[in-house]
């Protein structure tokens, strides 16, 4: 399985808007698994989970739009999880796959979600890591606050300009501060941190840098959907699904409007099951051995039925 990272390649995919980077793992003969990371998060932080990974799959993780060292979108596009779908759609006609499966992590997973209901029949299998945004709901209650984080605010003076006037604008900070932000926000240790720094920062001058993801991504949107809802949509899906869940996440009450997804009989078509593992968020980056072999296994499985 550690040969994998010898076999490791930065990639760039051409889309309208402009390039999409990724790394690959494996040999593009095998069949293909495609990585999908969280918002701002750069695609290398799927590293340490694939280095445990069997190496009879072809792994393609990809920068979204606005992220890692992928282009952002052009000015006055707004970053909804429609407007990302796409990226995944450039990446499978780039290598022109029928059939992927697919690992997401947190905003991953909604696009996964989408695109396996936007294109159906071409996701087989789908890993969801830790899949906060996939279980936001909003209720007619928290519908104000919902449209104030993800619309009304955007129009404000102050967050108009910071997010239309570019990269060139965005905070500066030391190397050092921009290490413990990013170990204090992913809850990782500095060499865990090495796999993402290259791609989460660049130089800004006078020996300081800046984050490279866009800072419209901060405001992401994801849809108002009501728990009811929610559990219509996503139990609607019949391909075999893999939810890692981090224990303090939940033990937070990220999850509490959604018990659906901690009941394996609310999925009418037998196809969905989840394991709890200890950790935060990023748990598939710190620790990545809790999950690998049951990764392993539910990917595997594909194989078998061949």
């Amino acid at each position: 399985m550690s040969t994998l990272a010898n076999t490791e390649k930065n990639i760039t995919i051409k889309a309208q808007w402009g390039k999409i980077a990724a790394i690959t793992w494996g040999n593009s003969s095998n069949p293909p698994v495609l990585l999908c990371p969280g918002r701002m998060v750069p695609c290398s932080s799927f590293r340490p989970l694939i280095k445990k990974m069997p190496d009879c799959f072809f792994y393609v993780a990809i920068d979204l739009p606005g992220s890692g060292l992928s282009d952002h979108l052009p000015p006055g596009i707004r970053y909804t999880v429609f407007d990302l779908v796409p990226s995944i759609v450039k990446v499978v006609e780039h290598f022109k796959w029928e059939k992927i499966m697919f690992i997401g992590h947190s905003l991953g997973t909604v696009l996964g979600t989408y695109f396996n209901m936007a294109y159906p029949n071409r996701v087989t299998r789908f890993v969801q890591l830790d899949p906060i945004p996939l279980y936001h709901t909003v209720i007619p209650e928290t519908f104000e606050a919902w449209y104030q984080e993800y619309y009304r605010s955007n129009y404000d003076d102050d967050q108009y300009v910071k997010h239309t006037s570019g990269r060139h604008t965005a905070p500066r900070y030391s190397l050092d501060d921009i290490k413990r932000r990013l170990m204090t926000a992913h809850k990782i240790n500095e060499e865990t941190l090495e796999h993402v720094l290259d791609r989460y920062i660049e130089p800004a001058g006078d020996g300081l840098y800046r984050f490279t993801y866009d800072q419209r991504m901060k405001n992401t949107t994801t849809m108002p959907f009501s728990p009811d809802n929610l559990k219509l949509i996503l139990t609607s899906a019949k391909i075999p699904i893999l939810a890692i869940f981090a224990k303090f996440v939940i033990e937070a009450g990220a999850y509490s409007k959604v018990p659906f997804a901690f009941d394996t009989k609310a999925w009418p078509h037998n196809n969905y099951g989840y394991k709890i593992v200890s950790g935060y968020h990023d748990v598939h980056m710190s620790s990545p051995e809790l999950m690998a072999d049951d990764i392993a296994k539910f990917l595997l499985q594909s194989k078998a039925k061949l």
